[in-house]
C-alpha cells in the first residue's frame, strides 16, 4: 500500500507527521464531496426503518428529504432515506437550530449558501446595522457613531464585532455527532447506541460528554471559500490503539471541524484519558505550491456547555486590499 507521505511529497513537515499518525492509527470508512447539482441519496438495507428512533412504516413516514449534513452548511446534494419525518423535525427544531445560530456569523462572512442563500447579519433595534453579501461583494450598513466595523487603513484590516443568536454549546456538539451518525456505515451502528440515544434526548443536561474526551479541533483558512465542502469518517485500525474509535472531519467555506464520534461501547478503555491527535491537514499544507490568503488559524473549541448562551459577542478581523477601480481616489476597498 502506498504511503500518504509518499503521495503528498510536497507536504509540510507538520502535515507529514499528521499523515503518519492517521495512517498508523486510522483507516477511512467514508468520504463525501458535497457538489451542488450532484444529488446523492444514501439508502438503508431495510427501507422504511428510521436509523435514529428505530420505528418503521407505517408508524413513521419518510416524505421529507433528510439532509445528511444540514442545508445551512451548504449541503444541497447529500441526503438519506433512513431518517423519518418525526426525527427530521425533532433535529431541525432542536440541535440543528443551535448549530445554525452558532455558525451563522462565520457562514455570513464566508458566503456559505444555505436554504435561503447566504445569511444576513442584522440588528434593527436602537442600534441599526446590516452585514450582507451582494453581487459585488460584502456590504456593511451601520451607524458611524456606534459601528460594528472599524477600519484600520494602516494595516488594511476591518475589525467586525457582531453577536450570535442564542445557542446551547452541547447541542452544537450533538449536531456534529448527528451528522457523523447519518453517514456511518450501517454495520457500525451497534457501537453507537449510547450516542444515538444522547442526540435524541432534548434534555441537554443529561450526560455522555466529558470535556477532556470531546475536543473539537477548529481550523480557519483565510480566502474566498478556499475549502471544498466535504466529510471524512476515520475508524481506528485496532482496539489496541490508544485513540478514539471514530473521528470525523467536516470542511466547508473557510472552516474545518474535527471531533470524536462518542462510543461508550468501543472507547470504554479510554475513559478518563485526555484525547490527543493532530489537526487533519488542509490542502494548503499538503501542497506547498498552494498558498492561503493569510496564515491558517487553529484552536480547540469547548462545546460541552449545557446552558443556553444568549447574544454572545464575537470579533473577526477581515483583511482587504484597495479596489483597483478606486485606487486613484482611495475611496474603495475589496475585502
Amino acid at each position: 500500500m502506498v504511503s500518504l507521505q509518499n503521495i503528498f511529497t510536497g507536504a509540510t513537515e507538520k502535515a507529514k507527521d499528521a499523515l503518519r499518525f492517521y495512517e498508523t492509527n486510522y483507516s477511512c470508512i467514508g468520504k463525501w464531496i458535497i457538489e451542488p447539482g450532484k444529488k446523492v441519496i444514501l439508502q438503508h438495507s431495510q427501507p422504511g426503518v428510521c436509523r435514529f428512533c428505530g420505528l418503521i412504516t407505517p408508524k413513521v413516514t419518510f416524505k421529507k428529504e433528510a439532509h445528511a449534513i444540514p442545508e445551512c452548511l451548504g449541503n444541497t446534494s447529500l441526503f438519506t432515506k433512513y431518517e423519518c419525518d418525526a426525527c427530521n423535525q425533532f433535529f431541525g427544531d432542536g440541535i440543528e437550530t443551535s448549530l445554525g445560530n452558532w455558525s451563522k456569523p462565520q457562514r455570513a462572512l464566508s458566503g456559505v449558501r444555505g436554504k435561503r442563500g447566504v445569511p444576513t447579519l442584522k440588528e434593527e433595534s436602537s442600534r441599526q446595522w446590516r452585514f450582507e453579501h451582494g453581487s459585488t461583494g460584502i456590504r456593511i450598513t451601520q451607524d458611524e457613531t456606534d459601528p460594528i466595523a472599524v477600519v484600520n487603513a494602516a494595516t488594511k484590516e476591518i475589525t467586525l464585532t457582531v453577536h450570535r443568536d442564542p445557542y446551547t454549546p452541547v447541542a452544537v456538539l450533538k449536531a456534529f455527532t448527528k451528522m457523523a451518525l447519518s453517514l456511518l456505515p450501517e454495520d457500525e451502528l451497534p457501537s453507537f447506541r449510547a450516542a444515538m440515544a444522547w442526540i435524541r434526548n432534548a434534555d441537554h443536561k443529561i450526560g455522555l460528554v466529558k470535556t477532556s474526551f470531546f475536543p473539537v479541533l477548529y481550523t480557519f483558512v483565510p480566502g474566498n471559500s478556499p475549502l471544498v465542502n466535504s466529510v471524512i469518517l476515520l475508524r481506528r485500525r485496532s482496539d489496541t490503539l490508544p485513540v478514539p474509535y471514530v473521528t470525523v472531519v467536516l470542511t466547508y467555506g473557510n472552516e474545518a471541524f474535527q471531533t470524536v464520534l462518542p462510543s461508550l461501547e468501543r472507547d470504554a478503555g479510554l475513559s478518563g484519558q485526555k484525547v490527543k491527535f493532530p489537526d487533519f491537514p488542509t490542502p494548503y499544507e499538503l501542497d506547498r505550491d498552494l498558498e492561503p490568503a493569510a496564515p491558517i488559524q487553529r484552536k480547540r473549541l469547548d462545546l460541552t456547555g449545557r446552558s443556553l448562551v444568549g447574544r454572545e459577542t464575537i470579533q473577526t478581523v477581515l483583511r482587504y486590499k484597495p479596489s483597483k477601480r478606486n485606487e486613484a481616489t482611495g475611496d474603495g476597498i475589496d475585502a
